[in-house]
């Protein structure tokens, strides 16, 4: 088919025909021009770019193969995201709120937390970072919360070497103003609302099978825990207690 025959098939075919080339996440479909300018003919609200200023480098014991494949996961998070929307704006604008719009409405969360989540992951990891500093705000926030970092640790630890596929993420609680861990399962399952991550592992196989294989979780627990870059994590806490100031309903 040519470029121009296309460009010229009705805006749904397109944006259908996208879609069943993006799944799973790590197809590496190429996404023609003509399905592009369709999701941008529809009202999408904004079109989300692969944050490549995120992608870490020369890790201790995470490679460079390792992290190519992960990122390529991460770039169909992002491409599904667009293709979803641009496809939900399409039948909303015709008034179709059938089956298919409410099957990709409930979908949408598993896409869109594939991409933040991996944003926040790729983001604090860090070659030739220092151990957390007795001082800081983390630390003594991690003493308040559990006992210490040692403490906090331990169960992080445990907590990323459980069985299942997910995601191990320590939260900041605006409301009570302490640090929790919390198991995530797939992408979108067990998320405390109003809480904000601020350190986030993947434990999904997919992060550590080209380096260590499928046994391998306690090894890249290791790798990941000494690439945190500690304070990019503290930068983060300070952004989650300084404008996340909790205001009770009716208050």
């Amino acid at each position: 088919m040519t470029k121009k025959e296309e460009e010229m098939k009705p805006l749904e075919a397109r944006l259908d025909e996208a879609l069943e080339e993006s799944f799973p996440a790590s197809d590496s479909a190429r996404v023609t021009s003509g399905v592009q300018n369709a999701v941008e003919e529809v009202c999408m609200h904004y079109k989300y770019q692969v944050r490549t200023e995120l992608r870490p480098k020369g890790l201790s014991g995470i490679s460079e193969s390792q992290i190519t494949q992960h990122w390529s996961l991460y770039e169909g998070y992002v491409k599904n995201v667009n293709l979803f929307n641009g496809k939900l704006a399409a039948l909303s604008e015709k008034g179709d709120f059938g089956v298919e719009f409410a099957e990709l409405k409930r979908h949408l969360g598993f896409e869109y937390d594939g991409m933040i989540l991996h944003e926040h992951y790729f983001g604090i990891l860090k070659a030739g970072e220092m151990p957390l500093g007795e001082n800081a705000k983390l630390t003594k926030l991690l003493k308040k919360s559990f006992g210490g970092y040692g403490k906090w640790l331990e169960e992080f630890y445990v907590m990323g070497k459980m069985r299942g596929v997910g995601w191990v993420i320590l939260y900041y609680d605006p409301r009570a103003q302490v640090l929790t861990n919390h198991w995530i399962g797939l992408h979108e399952g067990g998320h405390p609302s109003g809480f904000v991550p601020i350190l986030v592992m993947d434990v999904w196989e997919h992060a550590y099978m080209v380096d260590a294989g499928v046994a391998g979780r306690p090894a890249y627990i290791d790798a990941f825990l000494k690439n945190v870059d500690w304070p990019k994590v503290e930068q983060v806490l300070g952004f989650a207690t300084q404008e996340s100031q909790w205001q009770e309903i009716g208050k």
